[in-house]
């Protein structure tokens, strides 16, 4: 397996736990992982594109360098905040747990399904 393809399943199988996430409630996990499947599968990407693996977590700057932004501008637009706000509280101004909830989830996770299938074929054109 080379690396981009390691990196894109590892973005599936995030997507996947986002969904598992949901069902139990956890939103907040569940969309921290949302922004970590687009992530992953940005920098998959980048290193099919590239051979490059920029030590960033900002989907913006990701799909800059991967030249898709334009692509997916709305995707990420919701997610981008998710790296910093599902996981510490005082990013979001309360308990990630208060902040987070199954309407946020159900905003966020076509968005990143979305962004991995049109990743996945890029990758595979």
């Amino acid at each position: 397996m080379d690396d981009a393809n390691g990196w894109f399943e590892e973005a599936e199988h995030n997507l996947e736990l986002a969904e598992i996430m949901a069902q139990h409630q956890e939103y907040a996990m569940a969309c921290f992982l949302c922004q970590q499947a687009v992530e992953m599968a940005l920098k998959a990407l980048l290193l099919f594109q590239k051979n490059e693996f920029p030590k960033t977590h900002s989907l913006r700057e990701l799909a800059s360098k991967a030249g898709v932004f334009s692509q997916v501008k709305e995707l990420i637009a919701l997610l981008e905040e998710d790296y910093t706000s599902a996981r510490y509280f005082d990013a979001a101004g309360k308990h990630t747990w208060e902040a987070y909830d199954e309407e946020r989830f159900e905003r966020r996770f076509p968005s990143a399904k979305e962004a991995l299938e049109l990743i996945k074929k890029w990758i595979n054109d």
